[in-house]
């Protein structure tokens, strides 16, 4: 993989300056909680067939990603709890990780409100069950105490979740998969202190169930319908459809895919306003 040296990317912190300097308004610099697996994390970009493009790896200007990400089995920061100019790829604790869908999230927000910044907190882990995000988890505590520091300087403004793939693998974690979720949800505003946070769900990929089997293909529909019940049940909730975004494999959305995906989910959250 072509790009900034692994040192660079993992642990430098460039001084904040020009388009990725702190604004001295908490209103004017919204912070997102980036949560979910692997397409959310980022993946597209990383297959052989789509790779990286010129430019992926660049500081988007306006745009800064949080540091101090954990890892699934301990929630120690990996790194500073800093904030850094957000490039490809904002998640630094999986080699997997690679394009998903937080910064073309965020280069939508900006384009429409060009006076923000905008603050990206990558809370996500490729593979991850729901119930590894749940209370108690190293990835949730985790989150919870970026959220928080992150609030200090900024306003949070919401959530981006996508997950369900690894669920979807069995039925009866399926079954459970949506109240799950929206127990998740209702604890997270509560330890944010914002019972209004809006949470941005998106849709599993609609490819690949060609080559699954009809039970698999019911779990995978089952955890579907459930992402959709929980955004139309719960307030200030938002539902991202996947109609007409391809894949890389049967999970994982296209490069192009996941920046069409990204700018979806800043229409979403715009049409919550």
């Amino acid at each position: 993989m072509s790009g900034p040296s692994r040192f660079f990317r993992r642990w430098g912190f460039p001084r904040l300056s020009g388009p990725w300097e702190l604004p001295a308004d908490p209103a004017a610099f919204p912070v997102f909680l980036l949560m979910g697996q692997s397409n959310m994390a980022g993946f597209g970009g990383m297959h052989p067939s789509d790779s990286w493009q010129p430019g992926d790896f660049s500081p988007v200007p306006g745009v800064l990603a949080l540091g101090g990400q954990c890892t699934i089995k301990s929630r120690r920061p990996c790194g500073w709890t800093r904030w850094r100019p957000a490039a490809h790829p904002l998640h630094l604790n999986q080699e997997s990780a690679g394009f998903g869908l937080g910064l073309p999230f965020a280069i939508r927000l900006v384009e429409k409100q060009p006076a923000l910044t905008v603050g990206l907190i990558p809370c996500a882990w490729g593979g991850a069950g729901i119930d590894q995000f749940g209370p108690g988890a190293p990835l949730y505590d985790n989150a919870v105490t970026r959220g928080r520091k992150a609030a200090l300087r900024g306003t949070l403004a919401g959530v981006l979740w996508h997950q369900g793939e690894t669920d979807a693998l069995d039925d009866v974690l399926a079954g459970a998969h949506a109240g799950k979720l929206a127990a998740l949800i209702a604890r997270l505003r509560s330890d944010l202190a914002s019972r209004e946070l809006p949470f941005v769900i998106g849709d599993l990929g609609t490819f690949g169930d060609e080559k699954r089997d009809p039970a698999a293909v019911a779990s995978r529909n089952l955890v579907r319908s459930g992402l959709r019940r929980v955004a139309a049940e719960t307030s200030h909730a938002a539902f991202v459809k996947s109609d007409g975004l391809a894949g890389v494999d049967a999970v994982h959305f296209s490069r192009a895919a996941v920046i069409e995906f990204g700018r979806r989910y800043a229409d979403a959250f715009l049409g919550l306003r």
